[in-house]
């Protein structure tokens, strides 16, 4: 009697579409995946380090760039991150350019910007966290006057809602005068004088008066 088994050798099942599967090259990488590998890879940056912030160009040292440890461009140029570059080779920075030169100033020799730009380099300061950058500019005019009416206002209880009631009556004073108002509002004010209430035994009130300009156009 012969005794016929239903085994099959593996090599044997082989379809004829896995033989072809074998045959093909892997699969190129994706321009995609290039770039996601690169970013995994450190990153090496030459002494001299081209720009280009936003359209506008500026080379400096790449120590300069790394002043302070606690910065944006300072990690940015750590090699621990991948910056593109564009066509020229300059590395790119997603950010407008117009003030860009004046923190680079800073960075090189400690120079601060003309009271005009100083509330732009101030924004741009914010952005990339030069802490050193941020607290001289507060100490410029006007971000110096700003930074003391805030603080003085913040003694003025209710502030702000007495002057969105200031402002709401104005604006129904001009609608009922048949006033145009418009789309903008400015709000200026002054101290004209201290209280001098009597409250209780000899305490006075001592508190300030102040007068308000309202605006609009």
């Amino acid at each position: 009697m012969v005794v016929v088994t239903g085994q099959t050798k593996v090599s044997d099942a082989m379809s004829s579409s896995d033989a072809e599967d074998d045959s093909q090259e892997p699969a190129t990488p994706t321009a995609t995946q290039a770039e996601h590998a690169l970013s995994l890879l450190p990153q090496q940056f030459p002494e001299v380090v081209p720009l280009n912030v936003g359209g506008a160009y500026f080379t400096t040292r790449l120590s300069t760039l790394r002043r302070y440890e606690d910065t944006m461009l300072s990690a940015m140029f750590s090699g621990r991150h991948y910056i593109p570059t564009d066509a020229e080779g300059r590395y790119f920075i997603d950010r407008d350019g117009k003030f860009f030169g004046d923190v680079l100033n800073f960075l090189r020799s400690g120079d601060l910007p003309p009271r005009e730009r100083v509330r732009a380099v101030y924004k741009e300061a914010q952005y990339y966290s030069i802490g050193p950058l941020l607290d001289l500019l507060e100490e410029l005019q006007p971000l110096k006057g700003e930074k003391v009416r805030q603080a003085f206002l913040g003694l003025m209880p209710y502030y702000k809602e007495h002057l969105e009631r200031i402002v709401e009556i104005a604006k129904l004073r001009a609608m009922q005068r048949k006033a145009r108002f418009a789309k903008g509002i400015t709000v200026d004010h002054q101290c004209i004088g201290v209280c001098d209430k009597h409250l209780i035994n000899h305490y006075y009130c001592k508190r300030p008066i102040y007068e308000f300009k309202i605006t609009w156009w």
